[in-house]
């Protein structure tokens, strides 16, 4: 962990400029509390109190920010999140994001003032720069820095859908998802397994993407199915993008699997019981969840921990030949 003495001699400047900078008494000229600020950020320094507080004031809260708990997979995450929690003595505070960073950074100030004795979070957000490795959170999915993370296999995920699909007998397959500009996560691998499998099998593979979040789903999907029918496989980023689609495949009368063999991603057990079952390629969420808490948990008590990427698996539904 950085020391206020890394902090001054990275930015050039005496102990006693360094910690009037990081205390916020006595004057600083700008030019130096920049350089000093920007030190800080560089090494992720937590001020020795702070960083004690983190240890030693546990308050056995844990707070959980969501970007939209009405989506399954966020909430059966959730469920097993809470659940690990209590069996280790934890309580756990949720946040619906709904997306906004506002709401995020009001649970990041929360553990700055000790409030809370960590974060798991699920952000797609720019928050990089209110957060440090040196602070106990555990994300879902991003990369920010060296603050660990947990995922599945997004990557080995796309490839196996490629492989599906391909074994089903489709000839002109696609991906259909979404992308962004400025945030990296581990879903975008889903994409990249996908296109590097049809590439190796030589598959005729067509990229449908939008930038996130789509704008309207429904008449993102009814353009697909207007301007690409010679599509036989798909496989769909999500499986509620997934349900729908194979909604307005049908309403079109057209035949899945026969015409159309469609496969999502989450294996989400809520919808196990509607029909057609979908095929889809299965997180393990609730390995998932247990592992977040898992890292925190080390994490407070001062332990090294790195990203943990868990294995999917295909659950074979209607959708698919």
């Amino acid at each position: 962990m950085a020391t206020i003495k890394d902090v001054a001699k990275l930015a050039g400047v005496g102990l006693g400029t360094a910690s009037r900078v990081i205390n916020d008494s006595g004057y600083v000229s700008e030019e130096t509390k920049k350089k000093v600020l920007e030190a800080i950020n560089k090494l992720g320094y937590v001020p020795n109190e702070t960083a004690r507080a983190f240890v030693t004031q546990d308050n056995k809260t844990v707070a959980l920010f969501l970007p939209s708990i009405h989506h399954a997979f966020f909430s059966e995450l959730a469920y097993y999140i809470e659940d690990e929690l209590d069996k280790k003595g934890y309580k756990m505070i949720l946040c619906n994001s709904s997306g906004q960073k506002e709401k995020e950074l009001k649970y990041i100030n929360m553990l700055k003032q000790n409030k809370v004795s960590g974060i798991i979070g699920i952000s797609y957000n720019p928050i990089e720069n209110e957060i440090n490795h040196s602070m106990p959170i555990v994300l879902v999915d991003r990369h920010i820095g060296e603050i660990p993370y947990v995922s599945s296999d997004n990557y080995g995920g796309g490839k196996m859908a490629l492989q599906v699909l391909k074994e089903t007998g489709c000839n002109h397959v696609a991906y259909m998802g979404t992308y962004s500009k400025t945030i990296f996560t581990e879903v975008e691998k889903r994409l990249k397994g996908f296109e590097d499998a049809a590439k190796e099998n030589g598959i005729n593979y067509t990229l449908y993407i939008e930038e996130d979040p789509i704008k309207d789903q429904t008449t993102f999907l009814h353009t697909f199915l207007n301007n690409y029918k010679n599509i036989d496989g798909v496989f769909v980023e999500n499986d509620m993008m997934a349900l729908e689609l194979v909604q307005l495949a049908q309403d079109r009368k057209i035949s899945i699997p026969e015409e159309l063999s469609i496969i999502g991603y989450d294996g989400i057990q809520t919808y196990a019981m509607l029909r057609p079952k979908l095929s889809t390629i299965r997180q393990p969420v609730e390995l998932m969840g247990r592992s977040l808490v898992d890292l925190l948990i080390k994490k407070l008590n001062g332990e090294q921990v790195t990203p943990e990427i868990h294995p999917v698996q295909f659950l074979k539904g209607e959708t698919t030949r």
